[in-house]
């Protein structure tokens, strides 16, 4: 695991500045800082050793080619006896060095043959000298690139604020960024919070060469089950799934460093926290909670499955009093605005779990957007409304269509409308668009978009950045082909049966997970924050100082008057709604501080 950056055409960089572009990723890789440099191109890398240590340095390096890489190649191992019957030679057991003899037997579609999660740069000069990026299938990793303004250098970097440090990074913020976040949750790619400035998007092959940019895809390829002869059945569904986890997470669990699992109570992260347990003996899990007595409060059922499978558990508790410097610290390592209220339990969590001496931590994420583990997927899909997008569009913004048009200023809304208008009416078109097309029945429609459009943007990013925050590889097994794989090959059917949401997971996991964790009604793993915005709570003065403020960065996006009034109704009646709308324009806000910016 590691973080990655370079350029590639036009001048040469200084050498400072590609230290600066390093430092600004320190967190991300503090065990190796190497760059290659050549007149017009270098591939730098910060390493977080993990596997391989002693022979893992990048740059790999294979005859006239460089390459440099950011992940975790789990199936190196089959791989690399591949390519020693071939004939080839290795010196260590790192999983980056298959990357490149891969590369030379089978060019760009060797990414089909990774199972894992990464992001990788190869400058490749046998013939026309070249820059190629590539990432893996679900985007687990993050890269950002842009051009130069005479389009001759391309330059990327696995973090935005890294990437800024180039001295010709075209730093004007898209006004648009304001609505897509708080429309989305996000900011979803390929666009970013920078006009020019763009995110790979999953399963993505770039080239630059000479000047021209050209993107491909590298789709997943699909599964082809051996169902029973009767076809497949939920039970058939639940083995395979169950058996398939099993062998990714004897993969994952793999390393030369401590690994644990996170806990956090609900279904999934029980369910491959009990695999990897009668793997890995002696195997730690973490959880984190709040000091004090909280509405959906899960460490009473991360505790149980703890138990049930024997980990060494470890249970970490915030104090909401810290709350105030805590959204400070986990901000400034967001490199855009993201509304997930969690983000500031993930960020203590993972530094809790970095204390405690691991490097890896594998994590629960994925279920539900592969196997409709949501209410709103099951609810948007059973429908039938002629503008049942309208309402689904809202369960997937910040802050739902009829409160931004109230939110916003009139001229933003004019800019909004001349620019096709908000981000949540139009994805809500596009998904109903793609719902009418009849490519794929209307729930696996709901489930796709989700897994390629939203989630990349909305939980991975945030996993990638608050885990490497800390020196930490977050591993995440229902993201790995095969599971993706065998999710798209089930029928619908079979993942919600009746009012049973994530069908297969819940059936896999009952000879592993006690039956008080699967049949429990699902609530989501957040900061209860309806409760926590509140007078006498920390968050609740934080957000009237910061949002209430003259100086508000905001301001000539969104109405104080509204805001203004927002925060009076939380004050004297606490609701879910109201908390949501404060707590994204405090992200919003606090980044625009972190990074002295004003849209």
């Amino acid at each position: 695991m590691c973080r990655i950056y370079g350029h590639f055409g036009g001048e040469p960089v200084d050498r400072d500045v590609l230290r600066a572009v390093a430092r600004a990723m320190h967190h991300g890789g503090p065990d190796d800082r190497t760059v290659h440099t050549a007149d017009t191109w270098a591939l730098g890398n910060n390493r977080l050793a993990v596997q391989g240590i002693e022979h893992g340095r990048q740059p790999f390096v294979l005859g006239d080619m460089t390459c440099v890489f950011n992940g975790e190649i789990y199936n190196h191992r089959e791989l690399r006896a591949e390519l020693v019957a071939a004939g080839h030679t290795f010196e260590g057991d790192c999983d980056g060095d298959v990357l490149l003899p891969l590369y030379e037997r089978h060019g760009d579609a060797f990414v089909s043959r990774l199972e894992g999660m990464f992001a990788i740069a190869v400058v490749d000069r046998r013939a026309e000298p070249c820059l190629k990026l590539f990432n893996d299938h679900a985007g687990m990793k993050s890269l950002f690139y842009y051009l130069s303004a005479d389009g001759r250098r391309l330059c990327f970097a696995s973090e935005l604020q890294a990437l800024s440090r180039f001295p010709d990074f075209p730093d004007a913020l898209d006004p648009l960024a304001i609505d897509r976040y708080l429309g989305g949750r996000a900011v979803w790619g390929p666009d970013t919070v920078h006009t020019k400035v763009r995110t790979m998007v999953p399963g993505t092959t770039l080239r630059f060469a000479d000047g021209r940019l050209t993107l491909g895809r590298t789709p997943l390829s699909p599964a082809d089950p051996e169902w029973p002869d009767a076809g497949p059945d939920l039970g058939a569904a639940a083995e395979l799934l169950d058996v398939t986890l099993r062998h990714e997470l004897t993969r994952m669990l793999d390393a030369d460093v401590p690994v644990c699992v996170i806990t956090s109570g609900g279904l999934d992260s029980s369910y491959t926290s009990a695999i990897a347990a009668g793997i890995v003996p002696d195997l730690a899990s973490f959880n984190v909670a709040y000091r004090g007595d909280w509405p959906a409060d899960e460490r009473h059922f991360a505790e149980e499955a703890a138990r049930h499978s024997g980990t060494r558990h470890h249970q970490v508790l915030l104090d909401p009093a810290d709350f105030p410097a805590l959204v400070d610290r986990f901000v400034r390592h967001l490199d855009q605005p993201n509304n997930a209220p969690h983000s500031l339990s993930t960020f203590a969590l993972f530094e809790a779990i970095h204390e405690a001496g691991f490097k890896v931590a594998l994590t629960g994420d994925g279920a539900d957007e592969l196997f409709g583990g949501y209410a709103r997927f099951v609810k948007a899909a059973r429908d039938d409304s002629a503008t049942w997008h309208r309402g689904y569009q809202d369960t997937m913004a910040a802050i739902g269509t009829s409160t931004l048009q109230r939110l916003y200023t009139p001229a933003y809304r004019a800019h909004l409308a001349a620019n096709g208008g908000l981000f949540g009416d139009r994805t809500g078109d596009e998904l109903d668009r793609r719902v009418r097309s009849g490519e794929l029945d209307k729930l696996e429609t709901l489930l796709r978009y989700d897994q390629f459009e939203r989630f990349p943007y909305y939980i991975l990013r945030r996993v990638d950045h608050l885990s490497m925050a800390h020196s930490v590889e977050a591993r995440i097994p229902f993201l790995q082909p095969s599971v993706m794989r065998l999710a798209h090959a089930l029928p619908t059917a079979l993942k919600v049966v009746g009012d049973t949401v994530k069908a297969p997971v819940s059936e896999a996991a009952r000879r592993w997970v006690p039956r008080s964790v699967i049949d429990r009604p699902k609530q989501p793993f957040t900061l209860p924050i309806a409760a926590m915005i509140k007078p006498g709570e920390a968050l609740h003065e934080l957000i009237g100082d910061t949002l209430l403020a003259p100086g508000a960065r905001y301001r000539d996006h969104v109405r104080q008057d509204v805001v203004h009034d927002l925060f009076r109704m939380q004050s004297e009646n606490p609701g879910a709604h109201t908390a949501e709308v404060l707590w994204s324009l405090l992200m919003l806000e606090t980044w625009l501080s972190a990074r002295n910016l004003t849209p």
